[in-house]
């Protein structure tokens, strides 16, 4: 199984090719029947991807999804963020603090949606940016920043926003009940970028 791994300060990501992984022999019993009553072909290769990656990286530990749809795996201390593309299943994990990842391909098409999600500061930022995917950055961040925040009717419009440290380097924001601030590396990867929050 061939495991693609960065490590950037507490926050550690674990890539795997979706295509070449779909073992069965990765899941748990539970995980065997659960896939039984997975129709849609994508997201039963999403399911079998994650739990070959899971199996690589902390044996066959079960994961469950909490009121807010966050992953984590049961009997273990380690926080755990999942994203996925066609291509890919990354898995973002620390065993110090939460994690919010998000993988997105390099030819997704914001477009049709930024109005839901960029505001003014941040469309500043995408005219005067040499970075010709700010935007799809700023989406990727975004979803991360919704995957720390674990509350339900987030506005990715009004809660969330980020701005530009440097090319790799940005800082993401929720503005609601429960303000925070995350630091977020961006990295891009096969045509894909991914981005992830960092403590040190």
């Amino acid at each position: 199984m061939n495991v693609i791994e960065y490590m950037q300060f507490t926050t550690k990501i674990s890539l795997l090719k979706i295509k070449n992984n779909l073992s069965l022999k990765y899941l748990t019993e539970s995980e065997l029947e659960t896939l039984k009553s997975i129709k849609n072909t994508k997201r039963k290769e999403e399911f079998l991807a994650t739990r070959n990656l899971r199996t690589q990286l902390f044996g066959k530990k079960t994961i469950q999804h909490n009121e807010f749809g966050a992953p984590y795996m049961e009997e273990s201390n380690t926080h755990i963020s999942i994203s996925h593309t066609n291509e890919y299943v990354a898995i973002g994990w620390s065993e110090k603090h939460r994690v919010g990842i998000d993988i997105e391909n390099l030819n997704r098409d914001t477009s049709s949606i930024q109005h839901k999600f960029i505001n003014q500061n941040e469309k500043q930022i995408i005219s005067i940016d040499n970075e010709e995917n700010s935007a799809l950055i700023i989406w990727c961040i975004k979803e991360s920043l919704f995957k720390l925040n674990r509350s339900k009717g987030i506005d990715f419009l009004k809660d969330l926003s980020c701005e530009k440290i440097n090319n790799d380097l940005w800082k993401g924001h929720i503005h609601n009940l429960n303000p925070k601030s995350y630091f977020f590396k961006v990295k891009n990867f096969q045509n894909h970028i991914i981005c992830f929050n960092i403590e040190k």
